[in-house]
């Protein structure tokens, strides 16, 4: 009866109104998050969320939508649910239910939203213990799963992110404990999970992040039920957002990769140089307008420099070739996406860079992520990254031929390309962006556009090392390669992402890449008639089709 009564709107006011009146750090973060919502409601054209876009004399099927945490983002999710109306869909949310979440959700509609707690346990505390207790090695966490639901694997990627760190030694008592916890934890969410399924019965599951605890055990009980499992993402610029349709078959496949379907249409695809210089001109835009990436800040106050520029102020000499280390934030969407050959980014980190020390052929910069200047204002986190840890921890002294380049850095990431002879990272954008310099690409991992023919890729740790120990050797891409990264790139950045032109969803050049969203159509007719959102109900309707996939137009017609 508790749990019943907690889901009701009357009674997440009295606490609401509770915590107002004990605290008055809440009701200062109340009183901005009240202006913010109400700028949204009243200039920015939310209100228009109110209106209902079910068909009528249709039954609706159900869509569970699986709430971020990130409070921003809840106006886009308050969008993409009068998608889901006109896809005859009526939603049900499970996520944050703090007040400042619940104006948006109810704004949309969503009168009742439920928390995991709604459906808690006693948990498997015995289970935790012996699975924990036997868990000795970072590999042992991994590999544990509580009825087929990766729970060791959400742990593991919670407390790396919680921690701020690369790497676990599972020896030591505290982060023992901490992962345990996290596994209980992810245990929980397991069992809710099933609980609130069988409850919702939904037709449709929606997540975002869903290799992190809280989001991740109901995605795979999601896909072990045969539930139509959707994810959206942010894009790679302002006014775009990605969606997937994932299965059994696809399932560590990476958000912006393109299906087995849309690779064999690009690759069937009559290609003119038109395609390659399209896709080259929208990359050059995005980092000359300092919008690539701008959710996490990428180029912010970034320059784009000459090549001669760029090379004098790295000091790189004429003689030797360069070869540029992006590694991923090693703390970060850990063991979301396909099969790594070493343990995790830390590790293939860590044995990188020994492998770069012992070839003083080339010259090495290692660019660390940009992202992690926007990130640590919006955690909050004054730590430095993660990577500094690893070189210190593993080398005493970097050797002449390789250069860190710090995150804030005021060259453009653009600028490398233009000097780079190789690049190496696991999974990471770069790889398809060097391709289409002619840059050939390392990778260490699967699930987004290795094996596509134009990265060097490698089935073991061995291999992947002898490359680097002679990456000299290997030529610049063919024509032919370029051509292929040219397919990929432009299927992955033009074709699929939904373009937005209803919504308006801009980042801020500030410090935290602060997120503006804007709402255009307030009728009802305006919704139906608005173009991204009919073909994203579309394709939500279809129940089919893994990627949202739409040529642009070239020339003044559609590619086909």
């Amino acid at each position: 009866m508790k749990r019943l009564l907690r889901q009701r709107a009357s009674y997440q006011a009295l606490k609401h109104w509770g915590y107002l009146l004990r605290s008055s750090e809440y009701r200062r973060r109340d009183r901005q998050a009240q202006t913010d919502f109400a700028r949204f409601r009243d200039q920015e054209g939310g209100r228009a969320l109110r209106l209902d876009l079910l068909p009528s004399g249709v039954k609706p099927r159900t869509a569970l939508i699986v709430g971020t945490s990130y409070l921003p983002l809840v106006k886009v999710e308050a969008c993409i649910i009068k998608a889901f109306q006109l896809a005859s869909f009526q939603t049900t949310v499970v996520g944050n239910r703090g007040f400042d979440f619940l104006r948006y959700y109810r704004l949309a509609g969503n009168e009742v939203v439920y928390d995991f707690s709604d459906f808690n346990s006693l948990g498997a505390s015995d289970w935790v213990a012996r699975r924990a207790g036997g868990a000795a090695s970072l590999r042992d966490w991994m590999a544990l799963e509580y009825e087929g639901i990766h729970v060791g694997r959400f742990a593991v990627a919670s407390v790396l992110r919680t921690l701020k760190t690369g790497k676990l030694d599972c020896a030591k008592p505290d982060v023992q404990e901490l992962l345990r916890q996290f596994l209980e934890t992810s245990v929980r969410f397991a069992m809710a999970s099933t609980h609130l399924l069988d409850k919702t019965k939904p037709d449709c599951v929606l997540v975002i992040d869903r290799g992190y605890a809280g989001q991740g055990e109901i995605f795979d009980l999601a896909l072990q039920r045969r539930i139509d499992t959707l994810t959206w993402n942010v894009g790679y610029k302002s006014n775009r957002i990605y969606f997937k349709r994932y299965h059994s078959g696809n399932e560590r496949d990476h958000p912006f990769s393109l299906s087995t379907d849309s690779w064999h249409r690009l690759c069937s695809l009559p290609w003119t140089p038109d395609y390659g210089r399209k896709i080259r001109e929208e990359l050059f835009q995005c980092y000359q307008t300092q919008d690539w990436f701008s959710v996490v800040g990428t180029q912010f106050n970034k320059v784009i420099l000459s090549q001669q520029a760029t090379r004098k102020k790295l000091n790189l000499s004429p003689d030797k070739k360069v070869a540029v280390i992006f590694p991923h934030i090693l703390w970060d969407g850990s063991f979301f996406w396909g099969e790594d050959l070493f343990d995790n980014y830390a590790h293939w980190f860590a044995e990188t860079m020994r492998a770069a020390c012992g070839n003083s052929r080339l010259q090495w910069l290692v660019k660390l992520h940009p992202a992690h200047v926007v990130k640590n204002k919006i955690m909050k986190h004054a730590g430095r990254p993660a990577e500094l840890d690893v070189i210190e921890g593993e080398f005493r002294d970097l050797p002449s031929h390789i250069k860190l380049i710090q995150p804030d850095t005021d060259i453009s990431t653009y600028s490398l390309f233009e000097i780079a002879d190789y690049v190496v990272t696991v999974r990471g954008t770069v790889g398809v962006e060097a391709a289409l310099f002619g840059v050939p690409a390392v990778t260490a991992g699967t699930g987004r556009y290795d094996r596509r023919g134009f990265t060097l890729d490698s089935s073991t740790r061995q291999e992947y090392l002898q490359k680097l120990a002679t990456l000299e050797t290997y030529p610049r891409l063919s024509t032919e390669q370029i051509e292929l990264a040219e397919r990929f790139a432009y299927g992955s950045l033009l074709c699929r992402p939904l373009s937005l032109s209803s919504i308006g969803m801009e980042y801020q050049h500030d410090e935290t890449a602060t997120l503006k969203v804007s709402v255009h159509p307030q009728t009802k007719e305006d919704w139906m008639s608005a173009p991204d959102i009919r073909k994203l109900s579309d394709w939500i309707a279809d129940g089919k089709a893994e990627d949202m996939l739409a040529f642009p137009q070239m020339n003044g017609h559609a590619a086909v």
